[in-house]
């Protein structure tokens, strides 16, 4: 069966190199993650003094000493992530104010209608009070009405008598006149006006 290698590239000097399925079996027996340096460069890097050596934080690459920790493909993805994550907070913020604006609103909302709830409050209030002195005039004159009952009752009674004495009066007025007209019926009005006079003279003797 024909090996099967892997090839690489070298993160120092860039050049390719191949991997052999022994090796690769290796790596994985170990665990440990495929090498991303050729044999001459790791050979070189293990020669290097360790404190000369820098490499970068994130990606293993080496560093010239006076590089930063990262190189400058991890930096830029270090800084574009910097820039993701600023948006996403900036985006939050933003989310934030117009939560918080929205709740002023409503805020603002509420206290109107509890402004106005207070003012039906008090308008309620003020007719309570108001029903309240009208039923004690109420009771107040049902009190008085008792006794002022008899003082009418008796004023009925006295219109009641008025009334019968007048329709007496009316009936006796009314016998009258009939009895004059079935006295007179037969005797002239000029005999009427003479025996009234005699009579008149009669009384001033």
């Amino acid at each position: 069966m024909k090996d099967t290698g892997l090839k690489l590239t070298c993160r120092r000097c860039g050049k390719e190199f191949v991997l052999s399925r022994a090796e690769q079996e290796f790596y994985e027996m170990k665990g440990f993650t495929l090498p991303t340096h050729c044999k001459a460069c790791r050979s070189a890097k293990q020669a290097q003094p360790q404190s000369s050596r820098l490499a970068c934080a994130r990606c293993g690459t080496e560093l010239d000493k006076e590089a930063s920790v990262y190189c400058a493909t991890c930096l830029e993805s270090a800084n574009l992530e910097i820039e993701q994550k600023a948006k996403q907070i900036q985006m939050a913020a933003s989310a934030m104010r117009t939560r918080l604006e929205a709740t002023e609103v409503q805020k603002a909302e509420l206290a109107e209608a509890l402004r106005q709830k207070e003012q039906l409050v008090a308008e309620l209030e003020s007719k309570v009070e108001s029903l309240s002195q009208d039923l004690d005039k109420v009771q107040q004159f049902y009190a008085a009405s008792g006794w002022l009952e008899p003082v009418l009752t008796e004023i009925q009674r006295k219109l009641e008598d008025l009334e019968h004495t007048q329709r007496e009066i009316n009936q006796k007025m009314l016998q009258t006149i009939r009895i004059m007209q079935e006295r007179y019926e037969n005797v002239s009005l000029l005999e009427i006006i003479k025996r009234n006079l005699r009579q008149s003279l009669k009384e001033g003797a």
